[in-house]
């Protein structure tokens, strides 16, 4: 019996100890093969992303190749609407300087159209000249409302198709509406109202850097009123006949 008692001591000993030994590897490994799961995860998903790469770059050469079409786009459609010499703002000062360029030719546009168009024009041609302030030119779009004009042809569809050729001029962008007709064949009146719309250009999508002020210089920024060159003044007659605000018609 002494005999068996020792061996069932020695047991229960033995069996503890594996049950002890058992718990510390069951504490030691379970978060170790959590860990390995978790980075099992990551990885699968890194995996997918790296799979996806291919397709990313896809995504990114069409989304290039779309932007180089609508820059192509913009290009036919600026040499189509926007005046030959439409401003480029990404140097203000010469945009400034040229400005006048660019409203002569939009006028003496204005004062010819309407009889290629098969009516007579019965209005005078008037545009503004630049802001004082070279800074203060538009940036993304300059208008010219010229209000409400008035035109004379033979027929109602002479006034008709004459209002609907304005968006057949070249290199000009104009929008009309309100459109009135008067009087009797063969003389009749169409008055409407017309704007111009120009899109100032900016090589390589950059406007230029503001201009420094002139000391002691007039309003605005301290250029004075007059165009710099001593070409085309101010508020003053513009050249061909095309006049600046309140200085008579054509």
């Amino acid at each position: 019996m002494k005999g068996l008692s020792m061996f069932a001591k020695m047991s229960i000993g033995i069996v503890a100890t594996v049950v002890v030994a058992a718990a510390i590897f069951l504490l030691g490994i379970r978060p170790t093969l959590a860990n390995i799961d978790e980075h099992e995860k990551h990885n699968a998903q890194l995996e997918a992303k790296v799979a996806r790469i291919p397709e990313g770059r896809a995504l990114v050469a069409l989304a290039e190749q779309k932007v180089k079409e609508a820059e192509r786009k913009l290009a036919r459609y600026e040499n189509q609407k926007m005046p030959v010499n439409t401003i480029d703002l990404s140097d203000r000062l010469s945009a400034w300087e040229q400005y006048h360029d660019m409203v002569r030719e939009i006028g003496h546009k204005l004062q010819a159209w309407p009889m290629k168009t098969g009516v007579n024009r019965q209005f005078a041609v008037q545009l503004p000249p630049p802001p004082t302030d070279p800074n203060a030119l538009p940036d993304k779009l300059i208008a010219f409302p010229l209000g409400a004009v008035t035109v004379r042809a033979s027929s109602f569809q002479g006034l008709l198709d004459h209002v609907k050729r304005w968006n057949r001029v070249p290199n000009l962008l104009v929008l009309t509406d309100g459109m009135a007709i008067q009087g009797t064949t063969p003389q009749l009146t169409a008055t409407y109202n017309l704007t111009v719309y120009v899109y100032p250009r900016a090589r390589g999508g950059q406007l230029g850097a503001p201009v420094p002020s002139i000391p002691g210089g007039g309003g605005g920024g301290g250029f004075g009123g007059g165009m710099p060159g001593g070409g085309m003044g101010a508020p003053g007659g513009m050249p061909g006949g095309i006049r600046g605000p309140g200085a008579g018609g054509v």
